[in-house]
């Protein structure tokens, strides 16, 4: 199994005030609704800018630090990582990839430039937006060819992590959709089911109608790099990261008061 890696890295405007909430166990819950531009270059190597809209979920201290500071417009720094959320609704199984900030920081605003959009919500231009992923890959790549003959392969990715909670030392797998393009897919095309993968890409959020007329949304990564990694001395493929510490706090405990909203608000 390949070391597990989950990193993500943001830079954005908050498009509106986050309100702070708490759940029934007292737990401090602020959602923050970011929003920037990617500048990317397409296959003539000229510059296109492509705007994301992702939500950071903070908790606990984290949360009760910055909920009467933020205000909109704001800009913010954030690390933290994926966090893969399954529940039920109606009898249907549904899920959800989220991000989960670990330490925010305002940015000075003077020299950024921002543009608004249709609903008066400010974009950070040149912002950032980064994964860093390492797994081992859940099934087959899927690859397929668009009608004009361009790669593209969908690979679902398995990262494993340890965290500290009430019931001490705890493994959570995270499973998260990634997709890559032209080259890069080809060279995905061969992988197998199991083999480790580092990916490197951007977080993106798809969006379609489902079959009951439901606005449906998925998170995932679009790759930008891929690796795979050689496997090390240990036969985990190298050192696992350490636990995180959380004072001896579930901090995904009362959670289920707030089940992951599909639409976003934006």
């Amino acid at each position: 199994m390949a070391r597990g890696l989950n990193q993500v890295f943001l830079i954005g405007t908050l498009t509106a005030r986050p309100d702070m909430r708490y759940t029934q166990t007292g737990l401090a819950v602020l959602d923050l609704n970011l929003a920037g531009q990617d500048v990317l270059l397409d296959e003539a190597g000229q510059e296109k800018e492509i705007p994301w809209y992702h939500r950071v979920r903070l908790l606990g201290r984290q949360a009760e630090m910055w909920g009467d500071v933020l205000e909109k417009g704001q800009p913010i720094f954030v690390e933290g990582r994926l966090e893969y959320r399954q529940w039920e609704r109606e009898g249907e199984k549904r899920s959800e990839l989220q991000v989960r900030g670990e330490f925010i920081d305002p940015l000075e605003a003077r020299h950024r430039e921002t543009v608004e959009d249709a609903r008066g919500q400010p974009r950070l231009r040149r912002a950032l937006n980064q994964v860093f992923l390492m797994g081992n890959l859940t099934r087959d790549p899927d690859l397929r060819y668009t009608p004009q003959g361009t790669a593209v392969v969908r690979l679902g990715l398995a990262v494993n992590e340890r965290r500290r909670g009430q019931g001490g030392e705890e493994e959570r797998t995270h499973f998260i959709e990634v997709q890559a393009w032209r080259e890069l897919a080809e060279w995905a095309g061969e992988l197998r089911k199991g083999d480790g993968l580092l990916v490197i890409g951007r977080l993106v959020n798809d969006s379609w109608t489902s079959s009951s007329g439901e606005r449906r949304f998925q998170t995932r990564v679009e790759a930008l790099r891929l690796e795979r990694p050689t496997r090390g001395p240990a036969q985990a493929g190298g050192s696992r990261p350490q636990p995180v510490q959380t004072g001896g706090v579930d901090i995904d405990e009362g959670l289920e008061d707030f089940p992951p909203e599909e639409d976003l608000p934006f």
